[in-house]
């Protein structure tokens, strides 16, 4: 593969900084990314949606916020989703990034951990350069780093060839290094064990399933589709 410039900055100010790369990959592992890879994996389409907007066009079905029952945010509620479905998804994080980076015109991926090496292969494709966008936690229009999602862009940023910039090689560099105790580190970071309380703990262990897809979901006319 060519040679290419790799760089991550995070949530909505790092997007509108790498808004002129052609290529952006939205990193946001509990849950969208992850929702997005598990849901497409069925055929499935995915529109993804503004928070706290949420509304949809009638022929789309709009996602619970998070569910055990019926298709949600939750990315083991989506494994019953069937081909002929178009799912709106929103998200206060991921989804409205990649709303926001649909006016970019640059070619977005949805990324996360369970399909690193395939968003990073389909990526490079594209060509460069190449932003990582990790979404972070924002909680009352504040931003919180999130680890998931910097050891998500490591991931993908480990799996591309070219520069990388010192935000990116930090990125990779954590992820080499716990790459074999991902389960426990998210697990134990401060949104696996929220989710946990709120009895999703299972869709933590999903997220941390690395390289186990093969689909780099891509957005296309405002949908995300598998790649």
């Amino acid at each position: 593969m060519t040679s290419i410039d790799v760089h991550t900055d995070w949530a909505l100010p790092g997007l509108r900084a790498m808004a002129d790369d052609p290529v952006l990959v939205v990193v946001d592992v509990l849950s969208f990314s992850t929702a997005v890879d598990v849901a497409t994996s069925t055929g499935a389409r995915v529109m993804p949606l503004r928070w706290p907007d949420g509304s949809a066009p009638e022929d789309v079905v709009l996602a619970r916020p998070r569910s055990l029952d019926e298709w949600s945010l939750s990315p083991s509620s989506l494994r019953t989703l069937t081909p002929d479905v178009l799912l709106g998804l929103p998200s206060p994080n991921g989804a409205t990034l990649c709303a926001e980076a649909l006016a970019t015109g640059a070619t977005v991926f949805a990324g996360c951990l369970r399909n690193a090496e395939a968003v990073a292969r389909a990526a490079a494709q594209v060509g460069g350069p190449i932003g990582i966008v990790a979404a972070g936690e924002r909680r009352d229009d504040q931003l919180r780093p999130a680890i998931e999602d910097l050891l998500g862009a490591g991931a993908i940023i480990s799996a591309l060839p070219g520069r990388r910039s010192p935000e990116a090689e930090l990125a990779a560099a954590a992820f080499q290094t716990v790459a074999g105790e991902i389960g426990a580190m998210l697990a134990d970071c401060e949104s696996g064990r929220e989710l946990a309380e709120w009895g999703f703990a299972h869709d933590v262990a999903l997220a941390a399933e690395v390289n186990c897809s093969r689909r780099a979901p891509v957005l296309r006319n405002g949908i995300l589709t598998a790649g």
